[in-house]
């Protein structure tokens, strides 16, 4: 389903909500993919164990440390459709550092595949599970506008 700004929701290919892996620092997040362009993009916009967002303190820009990783896209630039996406990038928040990204959709299992090569030899997979309806109800009051979401867009090299 396709709106008057170029983007779009729905649970078609990746478009939806995820729970992430769990990071090294022991968190889950709630990531949204959208499509925007011909391409598909997430943020996270809650955290499973309630805690609060963090400020993008390792941000190679100094301009951005001040943002916070909650409702800031960092896989950006995916292209593709059915169970394989490339050609993306994926922001780490930890250490400031921008992945070459690739995801693999296994039924309701998106594999994020993040590498510091082009090809994708050097890299760390990282498995998601996509959410239904019910399960994200509980996080959606933490969601920001979508508005707000595309701001974060701006200064991705792409």
């Amino acid at each position: 389903m396709a709106c008057m700004f170029g983007w779009s929701y729905g649970a078609e290919g990746l478009a939806g909500f995820y729970k992430t892996h769990v990071g090294s620092d022991g968190r889950q997040a709630i990531v949204e993919f959208f499509y925007k362009d011909g391409k598909y993009y997430a943020y996270g916009f809650a955290n499973v164990d309630g805690s609060p967002p963090k400020k993008d303190s390792n941000n190679k820009n100094p301009a951005l440390r001040d943002r916070y990783d909650r409702g800031t896209i960092f896989v950006y630039g995916l292209e593709g459709e059915g169970e394989k996406y490339g050609g993306g990038k994926v922001y780490d928040f930890h250490n400031g550092e921008i992945y070459y990204a690739k995801v693999r959709l296994n039924g309701d299992t998106l594999t994020l595949h993040g590498s510091v090569d082009k090809s994708g030899m050097i890299g760390v997979d990282k498995v998601w599970t996509r959410l239904s309806n019910e399960e994200v109800r509980p996080y959606l009051h933490l969601k920001p506008s979508m508005q707000d979401v595309l701001k974060t867009l701006k200064g991705w090299q792409q």
